[in-house]
């Protein structure tokens, strides 16, 4: 058969089945286009052209009394990159060869790349993934599918041939070369400070491999001692945005001594699909920063910075995060004043309302935009919370003028509770009820904030221990469910740095069953505890957790306090000093907080109701100043942005506005800033919901009002 006969063929099937389908009034698919030749694309990227029908016909137009689609070349093409940017173009033509006087190009996914005005897709060089390219010309549209495959292989410790052919080649498992962080199943968001990787022992030189879809990466490192490894952020980020969400992330470390390779040995990631939204609040009492104690912050991916300095302790944060409060200028007992503040969109805290009773605004329980406050009670034969003394029942307070707000629905049921909080939505308040036992017990009230006084009722007792205390609740956002601080005592040590134990657990409010949380506290699936100093050194030293007020990338993010070992930083032979002591020291009747306590992240599921363990190991809050001493963290909302702000997700507007790209400034650059929702469309993750059919994407979750993916299987 004659190719002329082959293409009168082609041409009269396409014909065929495109008047078919606009009979019917179908949109069509149309297929074409020869497998591309492999041929060298810009920029040091390779493309070569994939089979199948990537084309996506939306359209038709009659020319000379015969149809014609639009068809873009090259179809289905892959691009090769290596660490550095690269470039394939695309082209739109008509089925008759002709080409058309304007297409407009879009690209579905912009982590993978971005396409320009003149069809040409560009990969920062890092990101590994699919994305669909899309030509529109007049009514006619057609699609394809452009692959990025990424294969990076760096030597940074300039390490000679025979060394990598080592490395390259392994050797003999060695039960004392392990890994000491991150821990194996780690559940990791976006947008962090990529973590050091650390090691068992010493290094002359070590190679890591990580390997995720059609990510590859190989990097040869020097010697260190103790062995740690920096991964360049760029690698990181490319790790963590070529992750699907079901994704595993495998990771391998083969190390080098004394000229004999040992390994590799391997560990899995998960990367959920979200960056951290927010900011962290905590407390530091040796901060180099503040030069003593302070309120701290930290953006998740940027480094602690200093909000109150001087003794600012025993501090709370709104979940709107619009207000703080705290106790101002601690001495032996109580702080001597108490203060609120409001806190800024540039990142500063102005006062609000000054009062001289240290007691009144610490750790107490913000209602979600911060206008009231419940005090934290402080029982009449002395306060079981370190640093509060003398009688001070709970009462509702009024954060702007410190006024009693009268309600009698709270204060005729509770007289002393301990460390309240709301719950995102305001509807709950959850305390450890003193009034029933001495902190043993966990409570939960009914709110209704929309009463003039608010409205307190349906008090339930979730949770009662034979012995320690209950304490430091935190909803998840659904309210669903309340972590807290089961231990010894309400404080992470004794006075004198003795020792205080705690791990944080979960009860459903509904059926008030507990999960342990195995895999935050420390244990695998087998019951078996995994973290690598072993129970005698990291067990039970998990304490006052918090929760992200929104859920991101299928996961609630709860943030918490331990004592645990930080890999070969801070912890037995690590290289912060004092870290081994993790009850710190004291010396002369004075103490010195220990730089093992720090602040922790671990994933939750969402779908966490029934299942044996819906916890995910943890890992370090990247940010935090090595040598301080850090507690309670408090992981808020940002303070909202207005119309037009730049923004990183829906959570960051204000009323209900979205998060979405747009021209602010008119000279053809979008960028992320918040914008009113559009009208007649439905709500993308993080944006506001009334049930889950108003989301985009199946299978969508509406939580506390804004749409949730689920948790990935």
């Amino acid at each position: 058969m004659t190719r002329d006969r082959l293409w009168f063929l082609f041409l009269a099937t396409a014909v065929s089945s495109a008047c078919a389908i606009a009979a019917c009034g179908g949109g069509g698919d149309t297929s074409g286009g020869a497998a591309g030749s492999g041929a060298q694309a810009p920029d040091g990227g390779s493309s070569s052209g994939g089979g199948g029908s990537g084309g996506d016909g939306g359209g038709f137009i009659n020319f000379d009394g015969g149809e014609q689609s639009l068809v873009i070349e090259p179809l289905d093409p892959i691009l090769d990159v290596a660490g550095v940017p690269g470039s394939l173009p695309f082209s739109a033509k008509l089925t008759d060869g002709s080409i058309p006087g304007a297409v407009d190009w879009f690209l579905d996914d912009v982590t993978v790349g971005t396409i320009g005005a003149d069809g040409v897709f560009a990969s920062g060089g890092f990101v590994a993934g699919k994305a669909k390219v899309t030509a529109k010309a007049g009514q006619l549209e057609a699609s394809t599918t452009v692959t990025v495959r990424v294969k990076i292989a760096e030597n940074a410790g300039s390490l000679s041939p025979d060394d990598q052919t080592k490395l390259d080649t392994g050797g003999n498992a060695d039960p004392t070369f392990r890994w000491l962080y991150p821990y194996d199943k780690t559940v990791f968001p976006r947008g962090l400070t990529a973590p050091t990787l650390q090691l068992a022992g010493n290094a002359d030189a070590v190679l890591v491999k990580i390997n995720v879809g059609d990510f590859e990466y190989k990097g040869y490192f020097g010697a260190s001692a103790p062995a740690r490894v920096e991964l360049p952020q760029a690698v990181w980020k490319g790790v963590t945005q070529s992750a699907g969400p079901s994704d595993m992330v495998t990771v391998t470390a083969t190390r080098l001594a004394g000229g004999v390779a040992t390994g590799p040995v391997t560990q899995s990631w998960r990367i959920a699909q979200g960056s951290l939204s927010g900011i962290v609040y905590y407390n530091t009492y040796v901060s180099k920063l503040a030069n003593g104690g302070a309120v701290m912050r930290i953006k998740p991916g940027s480094n602690a910075e200093v909000l109150l300095g001087g003794c600012n302790v025993c501090h709370s944060v709104s979940a709107n995060g619009n207000v703080l409060a705290a106790g101002v200028n601690w001495t032996v007992d109580n702080p001597l004043d108490s203060a609120t503040y409001d806190l800024t969109q540039d990142g500063t805290a102005s006062q609000r309302y000054l009062d001289n009773d240290g007691r009144k605004f610490s750790f107490g329980g913000l209602t979600p935009d911060g206008t009231w406050m419940v005090t934290n009670g402080i029982p009449a034969g002395g306060s079981p919370v370190r640093g509060l003394a003398g009688d001070y029942p709970s009462r509702l307070l009024d954060t702007k003028t410190g006024a009693d707000v009268g309600a009698s629905s709270f204060t005729n049921a509770v007289k002393y509770a301990l460390t309240p909080t709301f719950s995102p939505d305001g509807k709950h308040l959850a305390f450890s009820w003193y009034d029933v036992t001495p902190g043993r017990t966990l409570a939960m009230m009914d709110v209704d904030l929309a009463q003039s006084p608010p409205s307190f009722s349906a008090i339930t007792e979730l949770v009662t221990v034979p012995s320690g205390i209950v304490g430091w609740p935190s909803f998840t956002p659904d309210g669903g469910a309340v972590l807290y601080h089961a231990g010894d005592r309400f404080d992470t040590a004794g006075y004198g740095a003795t020792p205080s134990f705690g791990e944080v657990l979960l009860v459903e409010t509904a059926s008030k069953a507990v999960n342990k949380l195995a895999a935050l506290n420390g244990y695998d699936e087998n019951g078996q505890f995994y973290l690598p100093f072993g129970e005698a050194e990291e067990a039970r030293l998990n304490y006052e957790p918090t929760i992200l007020p929104v859920p991101v990338g299928g996961y609630y993010w709860v943030f918490f306090t331990s004592r645990r070992v930080y890999g070969n930083t801070i912890g037995p032979g690590g290289t912060v000093p004092d870290g081994d002591k993790k009850w710190g020291r004291f010396e002369n009747g004075a103490e010195t907080p220990s730089p093992r306590k720090k602040l922790w992240v671990a994933a939750i599921d969402i779908d966490s109701q029934g299942k044996p363990d819906p916890s995910h190991p943890a890992f370090y809050l990247p940010g935090q100043e090595l040598e301080a001493g850090n507690m309670r963290a408090f992981a808020a909302l940002e303070p909202c942005k207005d119309l037009n702000q730049p923004c990183e997700s829906a959570a960051s507007c204000c009323n209900g506005n979205v998060c979405r790209p747009a021209d602010v400034d008119g000279d053809g650059t979008k960028e992320l800033v918040c914008v009113p929702p559009p009208a007649n469309e439905c709500a993308q993750e993080g944006e506001s919901c009334e049930t889950a059919a108003n989301c985009c994407a199946p299978g969508s979750l509406c939580i506390n009002n804004r749409c949730a993916a689920p948790t990935p299987k």
